[in-house]
């Protein structure tokens, strides 16, 4: 793994302060500089623009996001609770994180047309971990041999949608409502695809 740069850090932790508290576009650079306690020359040569600034920010929640998801979901024992594991932390994470809480409270038409433009880049996110979990699974024989990426979009799609709309016909702020949910519908559809259950796969699961 490559180490940080402590400078670039610290801007990209002044630029994630400011836009909690002002929102993306009130957020200027000139801000940002003077949180950080250094020229906006400096951005500029690290940055670019400030939409890369917010780029770079963006990515570097999302992995933090998802690395504390994966730690979750590595804690359980078995592939049924890894799964749910992993998904209700997702669910958890997308509803809690301040880009989903804050943002929306400071400001609210910012925060809708900052998840519909930078929309793709987080759905592909999500598509590329959802497959990558699916593939170690598939490798590790305990998940049926089905091609991942349309259960990924499926539910990389889900994720984003809450951040867009999270009330809906399941309550997903209760626990044992978002549990239920992913029991049953995102626990088969990650073990088995959108195709017929392995009844092979099924009775190995049940044995581990």
């Amino acid at each position: 793994m490559v180490d940080s740069d402590p400078v670039d850090e610290k801007i990209l932790d002044a630029a994630l302060e400011r836009i909690l508290l002002l929102g993306v576009r009130r957020a200027s650079l000139d801000d940002i500089a003077r949180r950080a306690g250094m020229n906006r020359i400096t951005i500029y040569r690290r940055f670019t623009t400030k939409d890369n600034l917010v780029e770079q920010v963006l990515r570097r929640e999302l992995l933090r996001v998802l690395g504390e998801v994966t730690a979750v979901g590595r804690a359980a024992v078995g592939v049924d609770e890894q799964i749910e594991a992993t998904m209700c932390a997702l669910i958890r994470a997308t509803l809690t994180h301040p880009f989903a809480t804050r943002l929306l409270e400071v400001a609210p038409e910012d925060a809708l047309s900052f998840y519909t433009l930078r929309g793709e880049e987080l759905v592909q996110a999500g598509i590329f971990y959802i497959v990558a979990f699916a593939e170690r699974g598939q490798r590790a024989g305990v998940l049926a041999p089905y091609e991942p990426r349309p259960v990924a979009e499926l539910l990389a799609r889900l994720a984003h949608s809450l951040l867009l709309t999270p009330n809906g016909g399941v309550d997903f702020n209760d626990e044992a409502q978002t549990r239920q949910f992913v029991r049953t519908t995102v626990v088969p559809l990650l073990k088995y695809g959108m195709g017929q259950p392995d009844t092979g796969l099924a009775a190995k699961s049940a044995e581990s």
